[in-house]
């Protein structure tokens, strides 16, 4: 088993928890802005990831543009924290649900942009921000690469055109075109994922060659994904990347071979409460380690490695409840009252579960941080 599952443990905090190695964490960040600057393109994260205003202060200090949210109130608590740029990468159809991030942004001289597919989401982003007096509010058409869930396509340059043409009517100003390609987490090889990678970044340039000759001159370029991040060059003529799961990674970015074991900067920490001939069962179940077995389907056998704090076994976890997490022993049966660590399938989603994380430093004390925007899901 590689020996990045084996850490230290510290007996301090009451379980179940989340633990953020920071060192790891640290390393994660400046690989990804290093790779960023090397191809001369904007790194934009997605901080849907963690949540927390610490680490989205700690990428924009190392040189990140902006930050990507999904929601406009996970919008809101950044823009709260401080962060001054924000991209809204999710559809809008109802002016309201902007008001609040309009607000907040105005009130804070934050600059947001939005994203549109539809005619409807155009107007819904122009109603709100004729009502919030905001000018000329920079909008990107979403393009589909290939994931299937939002975006015009790629090849329908007529409805790209008319889309654009719609958002400078209303007041708005066309910004560009942004993808995700999302369906590399269904890649079974690094080829697979940098075909994924070439494509996406292909087909936005075509479109975008298309609207700059319809008169479009500004129109930036950009992909949003960590499997493509990490696991292929970043393309020639893109502005902007926008990963997120980069800064923690998780078993999902492992299996893909996008990291190494000692890359998964999130575990969750959590103890033995019982045991019997089959299972050690630990406090941690589907709302501590969420029932998800990775981005976009993408399946895992289990919930998660877990490492035992007293025999330093390693185990799988099989199945769950609510509360609990069943870990079949096979006979060496982890200590009662001892503590496991959980590198989970998919740490974004595990993140969203919890109100605060544990920042562990080289010294391996712990600073307790808040996930600021736990709980922001319109």
């Amino acid at each position: 088993m590689d020996q990045g599952f084996s850490r230290p443990f510290r007996h301090d905090r009451l379980t179940p928890y989340i633990e953020i190695d920071a060192q790891r964490l640290e390393r994660n960040l400046q690989r990804m802005q290093q790779k960023a600057d090397k191809a001369g393109v904007g790194l934009r994260p997605h901080v849907k990831t963690h949540k927390s205003v610490a680490i989205a202060r700690r990428q924009m200090a190392l040189g990140a543009v902006g930050i990507t949210v999904s929601k406009p109130s996970e919008g809101v608590a950044f823009i709260r924290g401080g962060i001054g740029d924000l991209l809204l990468a999710y559809p809008v159809v109802e002016a309201e649900s902007l008001r609040e991030l309009l607000l907040e942004a105005q009130l804070h001289q934050a600059r947001v942009s939005c994203i549109a597919a539809d005619l409807m989401g155009i107007d819904a982003i122009a109603g709100a921000s004729r009502r919030q007096r905001c000018e000329r509010l920079p909008v990107y058409i979403k393009v589909d690469v290939g994931l299937g869930r939002v975006g015009i396509r790629a090849t329908d340059s007529p409805l790209a055109i008319e889309l654009a043409r719609h958002i400078e009517r209303q007041g708005l100003r066309f910004a560009g075109l942004v993808a995700h390609a999302g369906h590399a987490y269904g890649a079974h090889t690094g080829e697979q994922i940098a075909a994924i990678a070439a494509q996406e970044a292909q087909q936005l340039k075509t479109l975008g060659a298309l609207l700059r000759q319809a008169g479009f001159t500004r129109c930036a370029l950009s992909v949003g994904a960590t499997p493509t991040a990490l696991g292929a060059p970043l393309a020639e003529g893109i502005d902007e990347q926008r990963p997120g799961n980069y800064a923690l990674l998780d078993l999902t970015a492992l299996r893909l071979g996008l990291c190494q074991a000692g890359d998964l900067a999130m575990t969750v920490v959590t103890r033995v409460v019982a045991v019997n001939d089959r299972y050690a069962i630990i406090d941690a179940g589907s709302k501590a380690l969420s029932s998800d077995r990775g981005p976009h389907g993408t399946g895992a056998s289990g919930w998660g490695v877990a490492v035992n704090a007293d025999n330093h076994q390693h185990y799988q976890v099989e199945k769950l409840s609510e509360e609990h997490g069943f870990i079949p022993h096979h006979g060496t049966p982890p200590p009662l009252g001892s503590l496991m660590r959980i590198f989970p399938n998919h740490s974004c989603a595990v993140m969203a579960m919890f109100n605060h994380y544990v920042l562990r430093n080289a010294q391996y004390d712990g600073e307790i941080l808040p996930i600021d925007a736990r709980g922001a899901f319109i």
